[in-house]
């Protein structure tokens, strides 16, 4: 009996030994920092080995397309992992290579016969595609990228006009890692209130809930930097249309999120002076209720903000306090309504509301909705309203 139960720990030991059985070194890794996505043009030299198939032997149908991968990988031994410091540029320290295919994965092996290192996911910072992909439809993509466990959720999708190779090309000359900057880009646009916190991970959520639509980053390339350009929305899994920075704002103030990172321009009826007003705190209740067996929307905010800039004049005071109060008031409602208008035209419905629908009159969902395409169709002639009370708290040093 003893050695039964010797044998048997010794064989449990064993077991635990092999743990690392199939581990790499980062030595051995190509690390991919960023991806961008395009659809190849006539005029690329366009180079498809025969890794996963024969030439001329992909089932291609009539509208594939052939995907252009632009791959920023980590140069070994030039990536400052302290504060940055020497004469190592942005530019030294990354390496890009292209592929093409018919998919993501065709792509990426075909990426992979041209390296001897394996190709590693886990440090990927930011995946651009194209807004020609984006209006096409993402549902190839994502679906790839959710499979493959390596990729991190905390990862950034973003979209951009025209060519998305553009966006890794962009050295910035504040950091050594052009990804790097260009993921920070968007965490401190978030940190700021300029955009909402839309990593990969809540695309899929979005992507994949049923009476909810996604919302991307939109960048644009400025040589060395980027810009962030609003928000790309979608119905499905394609891009409908885009949002400005200051539709970005009132879709976050309409969520209700904090801190407020748009300053608005309100210009008083019957007044001379021109205000810069900050929003500080934003309150939004979002209540839905069935009248006469439809679905009817209300939008309650409240916001408190204060005074940047007085334009034209200095002779703020009490009285033309309460109707800058009013016209903002006023003139929120008004943009916020034309805003959801936008979005009912083009049938994206990123705040959700189908999904409380769901949540909150299960029985009429079944009855009379169903599914996506019913809301949509339920969506498009929502009868919104929205009541917004605009309260400036600080007025700056002049008056008070």
């Amino acid at each position: 009996m003893k050695k039964f139960l010797l044998s048997f720990a010794l064989m449990n030991t064993v077991l635990l030994l092999c743990g690392c059985w199939d581990r790499y070194e980062i030595e051995e890794r190509a690390n991919i920092l960023a991806l961008s996505i395009d659809i190849a043009d006539e005029g690329d030299d366009i180079v498809m080995h025969e890794v996963t198939h024969a030439k001329g032997e992909f089932p291609v149908t009539e509208d594939q397309v052939v995907y252009k991968m632009t791959a920023q990988l980590a140069v070994p031994g030039k990536v400052m992992l302290g504060p940055s410091g020497g004469e190592t540029n942005s530019e030294e320290t990354d390496w890009l290579l292209v592929a093409y295919g018919y998919s993501m994965k065709d792509a990426l092996s075909n990426l992979q016969q041209e390296l001897a290192e394996r190709i590693y996911l886990g440090h990927i910072q930011i995946i651009v595609v194209s807004d020609k992909i984006a209006k096409s439809g993402l549902k190839d993509i994502m679906d790839f990228l959710r499979r493959d466990f390596e990729v991190r959720r905390t990862s950034w999708l973003m979209v951009t006009e025209g060519d998305a190779q553009e966006i890794l090309k962009a050295t910035p000359p504040v950091q050594t890692v052009p990804s790097l900057y260009l993921a920070s880009t968007l965490q401190d646009a978030v940190r700021y209130g300029k955009l909402p916190s839309e990593y990969l991970g809540k695309i899929w959520i979005d992507f994949s809930d049923i009476g909810v639509d996604a919302m991307v980053p939109l960048v644009k390339s400025k040589g060395d930097h980027i810009l962030v350009d609003g928000l790309a929305y979608f119905r499905g899994y394609k891009m409908v249309g885009k949002l400005s920075p200051t539709e970005t704002g009132a879709v976050l103030a309409l969520q209700g999120e904090n801190p407020a990172g748009y300053t608005n321009v309100v210009k008083p009826e019957n007044q001379k002076g021109v205000y810069l007003v900050k929003p500080l705190r934003r309150k939004s209740k979002i209540s839905i209720d069935l009248v006469n067996g439809q679905p009817k929307v209300s939008i309650h905010m409240k916001i408190e903000g204060f005074i940047e800039e007085e334009l034209y004049t200095k002779d703020l005071n009490e009285k033309k306090l309460e109707e800058i109060e009013k016209t903002i008031s006023k003139f929120g409602e008004k943009s916020l309504l034309a805003l959801m208008k936008k979005l009912q035209e083009d049938e994206s419905d990123p705040l959700g509301l189908g999904a409380m629908v769901r949540a909150y009159y299960p029985k009429y969902w079944n009855e009379k909705v169903k599914d996506n395409e019913g809301w949509y169709k339920v969506y498009k002639d929502l009868d919104i309203t929205i009541h917004l009370d605009y309260k400036i708290r600080r007025t700056g040093l002049e008056w008070g």
